[in-house]
């Protein structure tokens, strides 16, 4: 097999990029492995500071996670892998000038990159159990206006649960089968497929993991390369050949090869079942009696009602409960969340609106015939060290999350 110096070239060049993008993988995607991952990966990071401040001339930047893939940081990470990639293909063409082909190292860079793949995307499938929540009150409380693209989108999706659930299975299958090499060809076009949608998504939704997945739907685009001839007579009905089995080894090898993988799988199978315990107790606790959006008919404080005047920047229009969190909309100014844990048994609710803890007690009014929920509400407590007493009201739930599914329907019910 002898390739052409310019895909020689291109193969050098793309497999240092991809040897330092995975980097250490699988470290840091299994358990117990976050420490190590963190320590190889300081010396990219320290490289990427110095090159921000020296010479692109951005002054210091940060490396710690924000929740954005699409950082400062990022974008200069990549700029570095690009250039140590060029560095490293220059040398190795002037040192290596007599190969003519490296088979053997395309195939375990293949490997590499299924699993590497796989991994990935069965963690975003595990992730859609907590990814996108139901909306709170706060988000049901929101006009659509005021939302940003990624909020109108993480509310479409939290919507609907079941919608949720098919977009992990179309990101699991995929993975599933990327981690066989009779059916990785299968998995990477159906991961191209569904990385191509969520690249799209969060491109047009200005969703902060741009970078992230474009290079994941890039590295299907590479699986699928040297089948893609094979793939397009499929799609057209002509005859393909049968993918030639695996050269075997001795059987020491292969004994030890089988081994590795299946610790590797089991090792990735633990880490996404505490994925999945961590979604699970993330949801946790369950929608309480008080849960949903509370007008403030009466607000007093420091002992002097408020009028609802809608320049006052103090006086509540609305609280929002949920789970472990609470919401003020005050009539004038920002929305203010913060967490709250309610006790039902003794009348309670734990607030820290300013991160310390804030003792509120409540007293429930009559409960509603159809869900067997108060109705009225009376609070009394602190909030931010002023004294507070406030009654209130449950506002009717929005018609989003009142709406449900119908088989049939005569004429679009579209508001």
């Amino acid at each position: 097999m002898v390739w052409s110096p310019e895909r020689r070239i291109a193969f050098r060049f793309g497999f240092l990029v991809a040897v330092l993008f995975v980097f250490p993988f699988p470290l840091g995607a299994l358990p117990w492995t976050e420490r190590l991952y963190g320590l190889l990966t300081t010396p990219l990071e320290w490289l990427t500071c110095w090159t921000a401040t020296h010479v692109l001339g951005l002054g210091e930047i940060s490396t710690q996670p924000t929740g954005s893939g699409d950082t400062t940081a990022t974008y200069v990470q990549n700029l570095v892998i690009a250039a140590l990639a060029a560095i490293g293909t220059i040398v190795w063409s002037v040192l290596d000038r007599k190969r003519t082909a490296y088979p053997q190292l395309a195939a375990s860079a293949v490997v590499v990159l299924r699993y590497y793949l796989a991994f990935t995307l069965l963690g975003y499938a595990v992730a859609k159990l907590s990814q996108f929540p139901p909306p709170s009150p706060t988000r049901l409380d929101q006009r659509v206006g005021d939302m940003s693209p990624m909020g109108m989108l993480w509310t479409f999706m939290g919507t609907s649960q079941p919608y949720t659930l098919f977009a992990g299975i179309v990101e699991g299958v995929p993975g599933i089968l990327l981690l066989w090499r009779r059916t990785y060809v299968a998995g990477a076009l159906l991961a191209a497929m569904a990385m191509g949608n969520v690249v799209a998504l969060n491109f047009s939704y200005d969703v902060p993991v741009k970078l992230f997945s474009t290079q994941l739907f890039l590295i299907a685009v590479v699986l699928l390369t040297p089948h893609a001839r094979q793939l397009i007579s499929a799609l057209l009905g002509s005859a393909t050949p049968e993918i030639p089995p695996r050269p075997r080894r001795a059987p020491s090898i292969e004994r030890a090869r089988l081994a590795a993988k299946a610790m590797l799988l089991s090792a990735a199978a633990l880490s996404l079942y505490q994925q999945v315990d961590q979604a699970h107790a993330w949801r946790r606790p369950p929608r309480h009696a008080l849960h949903g959006i509370w007008v403030v008919d009466k607000y007093v404080t420091d002992g002097v009602e408020r009028p609802p005047l809608l320049t006052d920047a103090e006086r509540w229009h609305k609280l929002h409960l949920w789970g472990r969190g609470a919401a003020v909309r005050p009539m004038q100014g920002p929305v203010v969340r913060f967490e709250a844990l309610l006790d039902p048994a003794r009348r309670t609710i734990a607030a820290k609106p300013a991160g310390h803890l804030e003792p509120w007690t409540y007293t429930p009014g009559a409960a509603d015939a159809e869900r067997g929920a108060p109705t009225t509400l009376v609070i009394d407590g602190t909030f931010h060290g002023r004294p507070f007493h406030a009654e209130l009201h449950r506002e009717p739930e929005p018609l989003l999350v009142t709406r449900g599914f119908h088989w049939i329907s005569e004429v679009p019910y579209n508001r």
